[in-house]
């Protein structure tokens, strides 16, 4: 079954930021904006669970996880090198009402 859940308001994130949030079933999730569209994926490292919003890096529509440097495509959640090979699993987007809404 389908869902949109409300996250944040669209003004809290700024292009080139990442920011995290929470699925109804307790998932954390990390937003990001980037070059005027909002993406969303899990917020879970594929490699070592290391959270991406506490410890990686955006750079433009990529995301680094710091702890061993793997690096994912926010738009597609392809990992893009290695140790990482699994991808990360993405969420759309919705702009309603000013409120970014994750669908899941």
């Amino acid at each position: 079954m389908t869902q949109t859940v409300a996250t944040i308001p669209e003004s809290e994130l700024l292009d080139g930021e990442m920011k995290s949030a929470f699925l109804p079933d307790g998932t954390r999730i990390a937003l990001f904006h980037i070059n005027g569209g909002y993406y969303a994926t899990q917020d879970t490292c594929t490699h070592e669970n290391a959270s991406l919003n506490d410890e990686g890096t955006v750079d433009g529509d990529r995301v680094t996880c710091t702890w061993h440097y793997c690096e994912f495509s926010i738009v597609t959640g392809e990992a893009l090198n290695s140790p990482c090979s699994e991808p990360l699993q993405t969420y759309p987007v919705k702009v309603i009402d000013g409120v970014l809404h994750v669908v899941c």
